[in-house]
């Protein structure tokens, strides 16, 4: 006996919610994280709340307040290690888009059978990443930051 298509929507779709990114504010990672918001200065709490980051912040700090960065990158200024978080945002672009295809045919004539060749332009949206913001650490703590104001 065979189990019904409809039985398993349930499971597939119990299967696919984990897979769906969620996102995540200051204060979901600060409840997930209370030992690291607590080890911070009250100061640095009260900007990590706020979802704000300020030269001097330890990396937990910029952690809590925007996230796990996108993109980690080595460096070095000045003979210094460097340690740069990158966050990335998506944005939509309109783009135009143009097609061409074989249509039905009309007939058949004194030349044989013929088709129509037809052609469209049309508008979409596509998406693609930016980088949204970067933090640049030194020894554990922010030297530099940049956010960008979308």
């Amino acid at each position: 006996m065979a189990i019904s298509p409809i039985r398993w929507l349930p499971i597939l779709l119990a299967l696919m919610v984990p897979g769906c990114a969620t996102v995540t504010s200051p204060e979901n990672r600060i409840a997930k994280n209370p030992g690291l918001y607590d080890d911070l200065s009250e100061k640095h709490q009260d900007l990590v709340r706020e979802g704000k980051v300020v030269e001097g912040m330890s990396n937990d700090a910029v952690f809590l307040a925007w996230g796990r960065p996108d993109e980690l990158r080595q460096g070095s200024r000045e003979g210094r290690s460097l340690e740069t978080w990158v966050y990335y945002g998506t944005e939509s672009v309109p783009v135009q888009t143009m097609g061409i295809g074989i249509g039905y045919g009309y007939g058949y004539g004194r030349c044989g059978p013929g088709s129509i060749y037809d052609y469209g332009y049309g508008y979409d949206v596509a998406y693609r990443d930016y980088v949204a913001a970067t933090v640049e650490f030194e020894r554990g703590k922010v030297v530099s930051w940049q956010r960008n104001r979308r």
